[in-house]
C-alpha cells in the first residue's frame, strides 16, 4: 500500500491514508488530531504526508504553515486601521476568532458558519 511505503521514506514523520482519516483512526495524539481536523473527505488527497520537524519538501526560503508543529502554526495576528487602538496582546487566539472579530469591526452580521469569539480586547 502507498501509506506503508510512504512511512519508510526519509524525512517522513507520519503518513495518513484517506481511510485512516475517514474512519478517525489518526487522531490518537496532537499530530493525528491536527491531520484529522484538516481532513475533508470529498476534497482531501488519498495520502497525507507529514514531514519531520524543520524539514520542507522543497528547497527554498519560506515556510508552509501546513504542519502541526508549533513553529509552523503559531503566527502573529495583526489588526490595523481606523477604530483599532494601538496595542499588543499576548493571549492566544484561534483562527476562527478572526471572522466574528472582523464582522464586529465592520458592524455587519457574524457569518452563519462562524464558531469563534469576538476579540473584544483589541477593540477597547
Amino acid at each position: 500500500m502507498a501509506g506503508d511505503f510512504a512511512r519508510t521514506l526519509p524525512n517522513i514523520a507520519r503518513a495518513f491514508t484517506w481511510d485512516d482519516l475517514l474512519t478517525g483512526q489518526a487522531s490518537a495524539d496532537f499530530v493525528g488530531r491536527a491531520a484529522q481536523l484538516g481532513f475533508y473527505g470529498p476534497r482531501s488527497g488519498d495520502l497525507i504526508l507529514l514531514p519531520e520537524p524543520y524539514y520542507m519538501f522543497f528547497n527554498g526560503p519560506g515556510t508552509t504553515h501546513a504542519t502541526p508543529y508549533g513553529y509552523d502554526n503559531h503566527v502573529p495576528l495583526i489588526f490595523y486601521g481606523a477604530g483599532i487602538p494601538k496595542g499588543t496582546h499576548y493571549e492566544p487566539v484561534a483562527i476562527n476568532d478572526v471572522a466574528p472579530t472582523l464582522a464586529a469591526i465592520l458592524e455587519v452580521e457574524t457569518p452563519s458558519g462562524s464558531s469563534g469569539r469576538i476579540l473584544a480586547e483589541i477593540l477597547k
